[in-house]
């Protein structure tokens, strides 16, 4: 009975949930929350107003922010103000939502796994670390969430669940799968992916026309709000992104550079999936009677690997130039487990009943296409590496191995993915998410403690800063001012809060153009720097890099003040 509260989607939503409210804004968040902020002002105008992001204002139309989880923390504002924390609070239905769909999935693919198999998705470096203020689990929870409802819908006579009396599909609840999964494609355009296996499961259980009222209700869902904004600001905001020009490199022409550029993001994307698909993978081997000594001796491997890129100075790790052994290591990891998860599709592919032969199910063939539709959604749909570009193929992979690890179960009583596999796979998920909460704290006590240096000065100064991300949110909350290349003019007498980079590399907070610091101008009042003995970072490299966590040789963050003597500009 413990173990059934305990893993009970509630309880699995509120442990992540709170997990997440501790946590600062990073990274995306500060976006969010500026849409929030202007849409409980504006409920009917989300885009009409100028955001301040990357390095200049520029229209709101033109940053890629769809439209449900802006309008859902819209009315968390209007309830209880801009508090992070509580608007993370508000975010619970999405992760339960997330919790109850994969739960559903689980005892319709894998009935008998959901006791170590839902704990092991939803603590899981895909879901725990990944929520923030963001848009990729809400949209992974309305996606997952349509796909079961349209499962429903259709009452296959091939489910594992009850079916219905006369066995005939639901429209009815078909439609509302078509809509829910509008909403996923209006929360994040990666959930694209959800009409595809509306329609895949359509063909592979004989419901085809009730799979086609499904996508079309979600056509109409997704259409019906671009044809608004066309309506309201004269363009699309998906068509306004979709065809947003991207140069090729000089010589080359596009194709041939997306198609390079796809093919690099393959062992980047791994690298990520090395990460969050720990515990899939290592089910995955178990799965297959992988001799518990080999088993064993990789989850050792693994953990000691990502002890030592947690600990380890980036310079001790670099192999050749760029290239580190981190960088190795994870794209290695998501080889293997990808690796895995392919044998356990095959052997359920391949099941061999005696005096039978090959008996294909509906389900199976199913359940494998979803996880090939996930990975080319990740390839076709991303246009940088990242952690969260791997979230759903992580849970199909899952759902895959979960269903291999029952299959097993039932036939051999007893045999089942050992409580360590359970272990070191939530043990990975709390391991990043406290990295993460570790590395986004620096961006908040930094400005924090900028902001109290210039705290007596006359009212006539202005404090300026420049940085992205979190850094921004709360430098903005403490009232700086932000800097614009070519635009902002510094005077006399003001203050300039200046994060300062490391020689090379992508760091955050990102500032989006070269920042020269006014040092014949103005006199240096402060050096902040955060630093602690940690290696491990994942901003910004887990939400846009190589490497999801991986080594420093310089501190978290360090910033200057300035007050200038003269007139400066950036």
């Amino acid at each position: 009975m413990y173990r059934q509260i305990l893993t009970h989607p509630i309880t699995m939503a509120a442990l992540v949930t709170l997990a997440n409210a501790v946590k600062p804004v990073t990274v995306d968040d500060t976006a969010y929350i500026i849409y929030a902020r202007h849409i409980a002002a504006h409920p009917t105008d989300p885009y009409g107003f100028p955001i301040f992001w990357w390095f200049a204002p520029e229209p709101a139309m033109g940053v890629l922010c769809p439209p449900v989880v802006p309008y859902w923390l819209a009315g968390g504002v209007a309830l209880f103000g801009d508090s992070p924390a509580l608007l993370k609070l508000w975010v619970f239905p999405f992760v339960w939502l997330l919790a109850w769909a994969l739960r559903a999935l689980v005892r319709r693919f894998a009935r008998g796994t959901e006791t170590f198999a839902l704990p092991l998705l939803i603590l899981s470096p895909a879901v725990l670390p990944t929520v923030n203020l963001m848009l990729d689990v809400p949209a992974a929870a309305l996606a997952m969430a349509a796909v079961e409802l349209f499962i429903r819908a259709c009452r296959p006579r091939t489910s594992e669940l009850p079916t219905g009396i006369d066995g005939r599909p639901n429209r009815l609840l078909a439609v509302a799968a078509g809509l829910v999964a509008g909403l996923a494609m209006q929360t994040k355009y990666s959930a694209f992916v959800a009409p595809a296996v509306i329609m895949w499961f359509g063909l592979t259980h004989r419901r085809a026309v009730t799979a086609v009222v499904a996508v079309c209700a979600c056509g109409a869902v997704f259409a019906g709000w671009e044809l608004c904004l066309v309506e309201k600001y004269g363009q699309s905001h998906f068509w306004f992104h979709a065809t947003a020009p991207s140069d090729p490199p000089p010589g080359e022409n596009k194709f041939s550079a997306a198609l390079a550029e796809k093919f690099e993001l393959i062992g980047f994307l791994a690298g990520h999936f090395g990460c969050l698909a720990v515990g899939a993978g290592l089910v995955a081997g178990s799965a297959l009677r992988v001799p518990r000594r080999w088993l064993v001796g990789t989850a050792v491997i693994w953990s000691v690997g990502f002890v030592l890129v947690a600990t380890l100075p980036r310079r001790w790790t670099v192999w050749d130039g760029d290239v580190t052994l981190t960088t190795a290591f994870w794209q290695a990891s998501g080889a293997l487990w990808f690796a895995s998860v392919t044998a356990c599709a095959t052997a359920l592919l391949l099941r061999v009943k005696r005096g039978v032969g090959f008996r294909l199910r509906p389900d199976t063939i199913f359940l494998i296409g979803w996880l090939a539709i996930e990975v080319a959604a990740a390839l076709a749909l991303t246009p940088f590496p990242a952690a969260r570009r791997v979230i759903g193929t992580t849970l199909v992979a899952g759902l895959v191995a979960a269903r291999a690890a029952g299959r097993i179960a039932r036939a051999r009583p007893g045999r089942r993915p050992s409580r360590g596999v359970l272990a070191l796979g939530i043990a990975a998920g709390i391991a990043v998410a406290a990295i993460d909460v570790l590395d986004a704290f620096p961006e908040q006590v930094c400005a924090e403690m900028s902001a109290d240096v210039t705290r007596d000065r006359p009212d006539t100064a202005t404090v300026w800063y420049a940085g992205h991300w979190g850094f921004q949110h709360y430098c903005e909350r403490e009232g700086m001012r932000p800097l614009v290349a070519g635009e902002s003019v510094v005077r006399a007498g003001d203050y300039v809060v200046l994060p300062i980079h490391p020689d090379g590399g992508f760091h955050r907070p990102y500032t989006g153009f070269t920042v020269k610091e006014p040092l014949r101008e103005g006199d240096e009042v402060a050096v902040i720097v955060w630093d602690d003995p940690l290696s491990a970072k994942t901003v910004p490299n887990f939400y846009g890099g190589v490497d999801p966590v991986a080594g420093r040789d310089h501190p978290r963050l360090r910033v200057r003040v300035y007050r200038l003597r003269a007139d400066w500009a950036p």
